[in-house]
């Protein structure tokens, strides 16, 4: 496998780039290695009152038709139906079959039932989840790579939980998060109130006691932020909000937070929503607060919290996904398909320093392809994110082997292919065929079905973003319980 750096949440750059505002963390390293057996795929999508099958329906094709199609242009406001699994048909996989590699993938990442150490080990392992030895009801999710948390892999993991059903999972990285990693409501530093510090560290020097350190000026890695309300609205939607959490309080919290927060001049801070663009920024101060991020863009999200969180947001957030939707247009190659890591308001690949490469289609762009699935199955119905996505599966057609890619990394011309294999990114062009009607679109599910499970240092990254595909692609991936 080949092996490949890559800045921790791609906020190492801000250090340089936040005009003398605050600092980001260190380099960490991402391998491409292969993806994971289980997942669970969206359940819910929503379709629009004249949702159409198409000749290969919506789900992921080939010569198949999808057996419930998909919405119209809009979508929204149709009845919500399940997603398919792509496993089951389009390669014919039992259900059976599906839930078992499902359960096993997601069980080696939490370390249930796998007798991996409950110590976090680097150069081994699926396991990503541990919990604190002084404390059981907190736990994290451990970047081996870099040896480090961050809200990224923090709010994925509580994705995948409730996604599952793993409720105590869900918690005790809930309680780690808000313990450790949340700007509580009196932070003096107020343009970040409710905000995640993006990445600290635990010491394990102690067997019994391990020390949680985020600093205090480490500010918010927007995505991870997203992800976190997102993952707790579903929480109240799975579980309700009347026990030890209230789930729906939490999020709206988070989603307030994002959208009025009001940014402080004197030390550059800002909110993660920008006001005047309506869409994530890269990073919330000073210049790294003047572009975003693709990946970032996560209009299902939106759709979610204008639907379950404070009603005066809710046409406000029903425009940040709106003008998400039209970003994946104007930021993607109009020829290739292929998203920068970073992009200026008006959509032209940039970077956060000289030189640093995320004009190019990088790591942070492999997960693009999957938000726009994502909004497309749950209601928006949007042809625009189709036409994406189908570029996407015309432009990897030739990049496909037995159960991976062959190349991950290329500038947004298609131009300069390398980096080998990533479980991630097959995934993510999988999880796509839940809407694309390309030849190919089986090819790319039985890729992730062939893929193995990422293990050892560099698992982290890649075993997160498998199982959020695999999620999707089993049919899994719910907003609605």
């Amino acid at each position: 496998m080949t092996r490949h750096l890559r800045t921790l949440a791609c906020l190492t750059a801000c250090a340089g780039f936040v005009v003398g505002f605050g600092a980001c963390g260190g380099a960490g390293s991402r391998e491409t290695g292969t993806a994971g057996t289980t997942g669970s795929a969206g359940d819910t999508g929503a379709a629009g009152t004249t949702g159409s099958a198409g000749t290969s329906g919506g789900g992921r094709g080939g010569a198949t038709a999808g057996a419930t199609g998909r919405s119209g242009t809009t979508g929204t406001g149709g009845a919500i139906v399940a997603p398919a699994n792509l496993f089951t048909t389009l390669l014919g996989k039992s259900q059976t079959d599906v839930d078992s590699k499902v359960t096993t993938a997601v069980n080696r990442f939490f370390g249930i039932g796998t007798n991996e150490p409950t110590t976090p080990t680097a150069a081994s392992g699926y396991r990503c989840y541990y919990e604190l030895p002084q404390d059981s009801s907190m736990a994290f999710i451990w970047a081996a790579d870099s040896d480090d948390v961050r809200s990224e892999g923090m709010s994925y993991g509580m994705m995948i939980a409730v996604q599952m059903n793993l409720q105590p999972q869900f918690d005790r990285l809930w309680k780690f998060s808000k313990t450790y990693m949340q700007y509580a409501s009196t932070s003096s530093i107020t343009a970040w109130r409710g905000y995640f510090k993006w990445q600290g560290m635990v010491n394990r020097a102690s067997t019994t006691s391990w020390t949680v350190t985020f600093n205090d000026q480490t500010g918010p890695a927007p995505d991870g932020d997203e992800y976190f309300a997102a993952a707790l609205y579903l929480a109240h939607k799975r579980w309700g909000s009347a026990g030890a959490t209230n789930y729906k309080q939490e999020a709206d919290t988070i989603a307030t937070a994002m959208l009025h927060n009001a940014a402080t001049t004197s030390d550059g801070r800002g909110p993660i929503i920008s006001a005047t663009q309506s869409m994530p920024v890269f990073y919330p101060q000073g210049g790294s607060a003047n572009f975003t991020d693709p990946s970032y863009h996560l209009p299902a999200f939106y759709e979610l919290f204008a639907a379950n969180g404070p009603s005066a947001d809710a046409t406000k957030w029903r425009q940040v996904a709106s003008t998400s939707r039209g970003f994946f247009v104007t930021s993607a190659n109009a020829t290739t398909g292929l998203h920068p890591d970073y992009a200026t308001f008006a959509g032209a690949p940039t970077t956060a320093a000289a030189n640093d490469g995320h004009n190019d289609f990088g790591y942070d762009a492999w997960r693009v392809v999957m938000n726009m699935a994502v909004d497309y199955v749950w209601g928006s119905g949007d042809s625009r994110e189709k036409t994406q996505i189908e570029k996407l599966h015309t432009f990897f057609n030739a990049y496909q082997s037995t159960g991976n890619v062959t190349q991950c990394l290329f500038a947004v011309t298609g131009s300069n292919a390398s980096g080998g294999g990533s479980t991630a990114l097959t995934a993510t062009l999988a999880a796509g065929s839940l809407v694309s009607t390309t030849a190919n679109r089986s090819t790319y599910v039985n890729n992730l079905w062939l893929v193995g499970q990422q293990s050892g240092q560099y698992r982290y990254y890649q075993e997160c973003v498998y199982l959020l595909g695999l999620l999707n692609v089993a049919g899994k991936f719910n907003q609605t319980f």
